[in-house]
């Protein structure tokens, strides 16, 4: 290739074609993302100025980020360092889970449950990027989110991004071991899309999610529901009376986790199935 003579088009029919070779099931949009990345261009600019000469060192830099995706398969949203999430794009790197969307089942369940309480205050357990509590304080604006989590990289994330969709003021970061460090009877909401995969279910995982995600972020324990089980004890602590623990979970998780709400002494259990028909998101009610 004569990289002095490449053109937009030309570019993008190149990377297309790498991207497909080495089996990307989206060439076309990820090639179209990884250049405007690359060129610092929108991804309309790609078929608006398809003559546009493109300067060899950015050619370079396509290549570059065409490898690390097709090749080393890192997720497209650690190199693109974002991922929209409820019609939002959310700053995301290595030390945060990637937004995905049937948390955002998670997230409209939650505000339905608050549809009626008026400034309720909820703690967002392990926010990582902060999509889910940030999400909530900006549908519900007079709400108050406290945003905790063990890992401080993730809180600084999670920070930028409170800062850049203007819930600043209204979002407390915490660092801590789950609900550890609230006081009894603070909050009407627990939410929490926690680590929820098994250990030996992680070799089974597509490699951008085995090799880059977190695993901090992704293994629950032995069972996967340990951490589950974790928050839901420490649920009834930090609740008001009657108030909800919203959680995400993983596949076939729904009967073991109905059977923890219920040990633990919750009310009115009740799950929300994603797109795909699994039940996704649990929910009890704390009553004293």
């Amino acid at each position: 290739m004569n990289e002095k003579g490449v053109s937009l088009k030309e570019l993008y029919v190149l990377g297309k074609s790498r991207m497909k070779q080495l089996g990307i099931e989206n060439p076309e949009l990820e090639t179209s993302l990884l250049i405007s990345k690359a060129l610092g261009i929108k991804t309309l600019d790609i078929h608006i100025h398809p003559e546009k000469r493109v300067d060899p060192d950015k050619v370079e830099e396509l290549m570059k980020l065409i490898e690390r995706r097709a090749i080393r398969k890192e997720p497209i949203a650690y190199i693109l360092e974002e991922k929209e999430f409820y019609s939002r794009l959310f700053n995301v790197t290595p030390d945060v889970l990637i937004p995905r969307p049937e948390t955002e089942i998670l997230v409209e369940e939650t505000l339905r449950t608050i549809k009626d309480i008026h400034s309720p205050v909820i703690v967002d357990v392990g926010t990582g990027s902060g999509c889910i509590g940030i999400t909530i304080c900006c549908e519900r604006k007079d709400s108050v989110v406290f945003a905790t989590d063990i890992s401080m990289e993730a809180l600084v994330v999670a920070h930028r991004n409170a800062e850049k969709h203007g819930v600043l003021d209204k979002v407390t970061f915490v660092l801590g071991d789950l609900l550890t460090p609230f006081k009894e009877g603070v909050f009407d909401i627990v939410v929490s899309n926690p680590p929820y995969v098994a250990e030996n279910e992680l070799p089974k995982l597509e490699p951008e999610i085995r090799y880059f995600e977190p695993r901090t972020s992704l293994i629950g324990g032995k069972k996967g529901t340990e951490c589950i089980e974790k928050i839901i004890n420490q649920s009834k602590r930090v609740l008001k009376n009657g108030g909800w623990c919203i959680i995400e979970i993983g596949y076939g998780q729904a009967k073991t986790v109905t059977e923890v709400f219920k040990t633990a002494g919750f009310k009115d259990v009740s799950t929300v199935r994603d797109y795909s028909g699994v039940e996704r998101v649990i929910k009890a009610r704390w009553i004293r």
